[in-house]
């Protein structure tokens, strides 16, 4: 089996641990391959006979996989899932960062990362993506000297917000060619259900069951309070105009950044492929928001 791991470049305490994955799935005849700024700073720390056996990728080349693992926090899972791409390679997440929301398994429990991945003994649940297209005014294809993007993809969401604009945005949402929603204030998040308890959460919008067909537009600070957040089919089409008396605003898929400028439109759609993310056998939605965000814990 072909094992790519990516991972963040902050594992103090853990590398030991990192260092016991790699030669278990090495002596087990799994070929290893490790994303190259990762493999860098574990050899950094480890020495150079850590990388011993282990192949390396840039983050720029998809890997071919059988399964992906990521070492680290939710961020390091997001961008193991860009690195994976569409290749729909099944993503474990090993959290050694703060809270993991996505990752199915920590160092603290060696047993059941060993015996769950070397085994196969793990459940996949299928997680959508948003795909926005990008159009630009006149064919502009740059931004004070920067390439712009054609599309981007979102596991979690997203978010098109002022940037360094001080006025509010003036946003019109078109739903599936319907009259246009207008949202005014510091921006507007489309999220996943997979993305539901990430910046979603913090804006007031709902927490959806990641396996429901559906995103959540959630205004950023509306000037209205009318403007509440709108649970959707993931089917639908959506298509973003925006105003404000600045040159550009942000645009950012699962937290990367891109600033674009005032009069591009955004088309968003579901994405045509799926990020598989390993979870545990007896593992339910409900745990993770229990046992990682305490929802629903008992008051005593």
């Amino acid at each position: 089996m072909i094992i790519a791991i990516n991972g963040n470049r902050h594992q103090e305490g853990h590398f030991q641990a990192i260092e016991r994955l790699t030669d278990t799935l090495v002596s087990h005849g799994h070929h290893v391959v490790m994303a190259e700024q990762f493999l860098d700073y574990l050899a950094s720390h480890l020495g150079a006979r850590f990388s011993a056996g282990i192949d390396y990728l840039p983050l720029t080349r998809q890997p071919e996989a059988d399964l992906a693992i990521s070492i680290g926090g939710d961020g390091a899972f997001l961008k193991t899932a860009r690195w994976v791409g569409n290749a729909e390679i099944p993503v474990a997440g090993i959290n050694t960062g703060h809270l993991g929301y996505l990752s199915a398994f920590t160092f603290d429990q060696p047993k059941e990362i060993y015996q769950m991945l070397l085994n196969g003994e793990y459940r996949i649940e299928e997680r959508s993506l948003l795909r926005v297209g990008i159009t630009y005014p006149e064919h502009k294809k740059s931004h004070k000297g920067k390439h712009l993007p054609e599309y981007l993809t979102a596991l979690n969401e997203l978010a098109v917000t002022r940037g360094d604009i001080a006025s509010m945005l003036r946003i019109s949402a078109e739903i599936d060619g319907l009259s246009s929603l207008n949202y005014m204030g510091d921006g507007l998040i489309i999220s996943t259900p997979t993305g539901s308890t990430a910046y979603n959460l913090s804006v007031g919008g709902p927490v959806l069951d990641p396996q429901l067909q559906g995103w959540v537009l959630s205004p950023i600070a509306a000037h209205s309070l009318s403007m509440r957040p709108l649970v959707i089919k993931d089917s639908s089409c959506i298509i973003l105009r925006l105003e404000a008396r600045g040159e550009g605003f942000s645009l950012a898929a699962d937290g990367k950044p891109v600033t674009l400028p005032i009069g591009a439109a955004l088309k968003v759609t579901r994405a045509p492929y799926v990020i598989k993310l390993v979870q545990q056998p007896h593992h339910t939605f409900t745990d993770t928001l229990r046992n990682k965000l305490g929802l629903g814990n008992t008051l005593v």
